[in-house]
């Protein structure tokens, strides 16, 4: 009787409350695991959009210092609308405001060289260079009892390359920077360029000698602090829009002829130095030596221009021999939150980030706390202008 009694015992079941407590024990631990997993999940994308906007503003950086050191190379003459009170002018500065404060970003402009879009034309033993896509196939020279020659033919495929990035009748290009011209006409299939005036002898150019397409292109932020109205960024706004701007070399117009390139940009700020811009030092003469605008001895953040129309001599573009450039990039998206949804209540910025004569408190329709709500970065570069002014 014992033993039947003691085997009963030895077999009962769970009771309630045994059952309850291990319930409420594994939950506790899977809505913590759970917890761990959400934190986790939310901290990682934080991670990556705070990677994203580094590399978003080094590569909008990155891009306009490229085209400024770039800019005025083998440029003669007019380059599609990049001129100042009718002069031609390989940097043309785009103040927000040129009369006082900023109320926007700036933008700028410039006369850019491209050449070899795509892949070489000829790859040759490792010992031989490859010669480049843009680039002449039978060598240039004028004929004899000839006073010059007008037609330049080119690698299999370069010209029509050259028409997908923009070359067309009246574009201009230059043989290698040594000698520029405007296209009369461009034959796509036999592989040849026209210009519109021969050139002289004794010019002669070899087989891979490069050619380059000019082109007066735009730098402009869309959509801060007003709304992209044109789909500029398509849906991405703000954005740094590139392109060959028309007339007012303005990105921001219906059927934009521009792209948007680096998503997350919301302001750009310029300063130029200058060497000969102002007639109180030097009398306006280049000598050399950036202007001392601040009076400091040295040269000094001071003594960049961040406010005028660069219309009036002696302050005109051709003077500019450094750039300052400022970015200031945002998250393309907000964190999302600790909680189970929505946006993260915490300041990422504090306050707005004022950079040269913008302060963005000032702009319409600023709004801090939407401001705060995302990550934001600073990046200043110093560019020295290197084809301007030789």
């Amino acid at each position: 009787m014992r033993r039947s009694t003691e085997r009963a015992r030895d077999e009962r079941g769970v009771t309630l409350i045994e059952l309850v407590a291990g319930i409420l024990v594994t939950t506790v631990i899977v809505a913590a695991g759970f917890a761990i997993l959400t934190t986790t999940s939310k901290a990682v994308r934080a991670n990556d959009q705070t990677v994203d906007l580094q590399q978003n503003i080094r590569m909008a950086m990155n891009l306009i210092e490229h085209d400024i050191k770039e800019a005025g190379f083998g440029m003669v003459g007019q380059v599609g609308n990049c001129a100042v009170a009718g002069t031609p002018q390989a940097i043309i500065p785009q103040d927000n405001v040129p009369g006082g404060n900023d109320a926007g970003p700036d933008a700028i402009s410039l006369v850019v060289p491209t050449t070899s879009s795509g892949s070489p034309a000829v790859i040759g033993p490792p010992a031989i260079p490859a010669i480049p896509a843009w680039s002449l196939a039978v060598a240039a020279a004028t004929p004899a009892g000839q006073p010059g020659f007008n037609q330049l033919t080119l690698q299999p495929g370069a010209v029509a390359t050259m028409a997908a990035a923009g070359l067309a009748v009246n574009s201009t290009i230059t043989i290698n920077g040594a000698v520029t011209a405007t296209v009369a006409a461009v034959s796509a299939g036999g592989n040849t360029i026209t210009l519109a005036n021969p050139i002289a002898s004794p010019a002669t150019f070899p087989v891979g000698t490069q050619i380059h397409l000019l082109q007066c292109i735009t730098y402009q932020v869309i959509g801060y602090p007003l709304p992209d109205a044109n789909g500029v960024c398509q849906g991405s706004a703000p954005c740094l829009a590139r392109g060959v701007a028309g007339a007012g070399l303005n990105c921001n117009v219906a059927a934009s002829p521009c792209l948007p390139i680096v998503d997350g940009i919301m302001d750009l700020q310029l300063g130029y130095a200058c060497d000969g811009c102002n007639a109180l030092i030097n009398a306006g003469v280049a000598d050399a030596v950036i202007d001392d605008l601040d009076g400091s001895g040295g040269f000094t953040a001071g003594d960049f221009w961040t406010n005028s129309n660069w219309a009036v001599a002696p302050l005109t573009p051709d003077k500019i021999r450094l750039v300052q450039v400022n970015l200031v990039a945002r998250q393309t998206a907000a964190d999302i939150g600790y909680g189970e949804g929505g946006t993260t209540s915490a300041s990422l910025t504090n306050g707005p980030i004022v950079v040269s004569d913008h302060n963005p408190a000032n702009d319409a329709g600023y709004n801090a706390a939407t401001y705060s709500q995302v990550r934001h970065r600073l990046l200043i570069r110093t560019v020295d202008a290197r084809n301007i002014g030789l």
